[in-house]
């Protein structure tokens, strides 16, 4: 009696960890690529979607699988849990997907996370091309450059205020990183510049390592993400994307 249980419970829970690690890899690897995922907080939800899929999911199996039941009655049941498990994972997602980083919009000193659903059909349908869709293999890094009708920039901060559309939810005004006229040189400050005894520092310092770079070879740029603040790591000679460090240690 209690073997059945366990049998389709250990199934169930086999079953459900393989599905739920394999999307959380996607997730974390593909849409949210380190340190996104901090950055942006999808954590809690992962960790709700392996709480309801991989915890809840097989418990209920554990308590369905009653062998007193007909084979009709344990299936409908199974089915049951099946079912609304698919739709939680489904639902989560759902929500990382469409509010997944689309691009790293650089402007005016720093940078900003622009989000899948952030990108508008009509603005989209007013870009170039080559950014006329939401990436969908992780975010792409550009730069937005005020257009140079004073008018039409006047708009775009008018537009800012007054309704919190800002350039970076315009890709007609993007640009490929670095932009050859990007004032990003001028903006950034120099590794060496950061903390001596700081862990934002000894971060930076960290992942130049692991790239061969000498911390004098590197300049940083602030980002700004949805839970948590950072800075975008750069080579000093090409404005090169060698990384980004939180400014929260994980």
């Amino acid at each position: 009696m209690q073997s059945l249980r366990i049998r389709f419970f250990l199934t169930h829970l086999a079953i459900s960890a393989a599905i739920i690690g394999f999307c959380a890899a996607f997730i974390v690897l593909v849409w949210y690529p380190p340190p996104f995922g901090q950055i942006e907080g999808v954590y809690s939800i992962l960790l709700v979607m392996a709480a309801v899929d991989v915890g809840a999911g097989p418990l209920c199996t554990l308590v369905a699988a009653s062998p007193k039941k007909t084979r009709a009655h344990l299936a409908r049941d199974l089915t049951r849990i099946g079912s609304v498990q698919l739709l939680a994972l489904a639902y989560a997602l759902y929500t990382t997907c469409i509010a997944r980083p689309a691009y790293v919009v650089y402007n005016v000193g720093e940078f900003e996370v622009e989000h899948a659903n952030e990108l508008t059909r009509e603005e989209l349908a007013k870009a170039p091309p080559s950014f006329a869709s939401v990436p969908l293999l992780g975010p792409v890094f550009v730069e937005a450059r005020f257009p140079d009708d004073p008018k039409e920039s006047a708009r775009i901060i008018n537009s800012a205020i007054m309704t919190g559309v800002d350039i970076k939810d315009m890709p007609r005004y993007f640009q490929s990183w670095p932009s050859a006229a990007t004032d990003a040189r001028d903006k950034a400050k120099p590794a060496l510049r950061l903390p001596e005894k700081g862990a934002l520092r000894e971060a930076v310092a960290r992942l130049l390592g692991k790239k061969g770079i000498a911390l004098a070879d590197a300049v940083t740029l602030p980002i700004d993400g949805k839970v948590d603040r950072g800075c975008v790591v750069l080579r000093s000679s090409d404005l090169s994307i060698l990384g980004i460090v939180p400014y929260l240690a994980p």
